[in-house]
């Protein structure tokens, strides 16, 4: 009996730290700030379990919760709001793992990391695409491949890596947008669409970071969420273009509907 007593004790305890922690943040949330009142709960919940510290970061695509276990090495991000996850790789982990954990491909976290082998190292922190992101993938040739790490980099050469994508992304919405060639190759050699096959840029060799985002962007990563449009404001005049919605900015790119 008293070993039964024992036995219960730590599932009390949670509970009653969760009890507590509820009423804790209700408590708190009226009467002071906000972060005043995550802190003081970070430090609450960090107190009975074997966590080494519970932190609280933000993220482009919203807050992130870390824990750091013990040892200093199997420290996790989730989200705690939409968007991609933070995943930091710890001991055992392998990208298959990973990648059969989330719900993607090996394929598809390679790219979407611009990494060019499964080699993880523990700590390594990964982005994980949001399950949404998993439902559309094209399937090209290799030579639509090619055509598309050319452009990337003829347009993007000085761009970061997720703007390298996102103007492979744009190619491949044109596809199967209304008024455009429904190819890969009708879209990059439509008339003065894309200033680099004009001048000749677009028929040199793409670089590798280039083959990786076009890779990346037809395993369905589109980090404009469907634009049709880029464009340099600061060397772009042209009224159409402008008369375009734009809905974010990568690096010196924006992108527009």
């Amino acid at each position: 009996m008293k070993e039964e007593t024992s036995m219960k004790r730590p599932l009390v305890h949670v509970k009653l730290l969760l009890s507590l922690s509820l009423l804790f943040l209700v408590a708190t949330g009226a009467t002071e700030p906000l972060s005043d009142a995550i802190h003081s709960f970070r430090w609450l919940i960090s107190q009975p379990v074997a966590a080494e510290s519970v932190g609280a970061i933000s993220g482009g695509s919203g807050g992130v919760l870390t824990a750091s276990l013990p040892g200093g090495e199997q420290e996790e991000s989730i989200p705690v709001q939409g968007g991609s996850w933070t995943y930091t790789v710890k001991r055992g982990d392998s990208l298959y793992s990973i990648a059969q954990r989330f719900g993607h491909t090996v394929e598809k976290l390679r790219s979407y990391n611009g990494l060019s082998t499964n080699n993880l190292r523990i700590g390594q922190r990964l982005t994980i695409p949001p399950a949404s992101q998993a439902q559309k993938s094209n399937t090209l040739a290799g030579g639509d491949v090619d055509m598309l790490a050319r452009l990337i980099h003829a347009e993007a050469q000085a761009e970061p890596y997720t703007g390298k994508v996102a103007v492979g992304a744009v190619v491949l919405n044109r596809t199967r947008a209304p008024g455009f060639p429904n190819s890969v190759a009708g879209v990059i050699y439509q008339p003065l669409a894309f200033e680099s096959v004009s001048n000749g840029w677009f028929y040199r060799a793409a670089a590798s970071t280039s083959y990786q985002a076009a890779r990346a962007a037809v395993s369905g990563w589109d980090p404009t969420g469907g634009a049709i449009y880029f464009f340099n404001p600061a060397k772009t005049r042209n009224r159409f273009i402008w008369s375009r919605k734009i809905v974010l900015q990568i690096g010196n790119h924006v992108f527009a509907i």
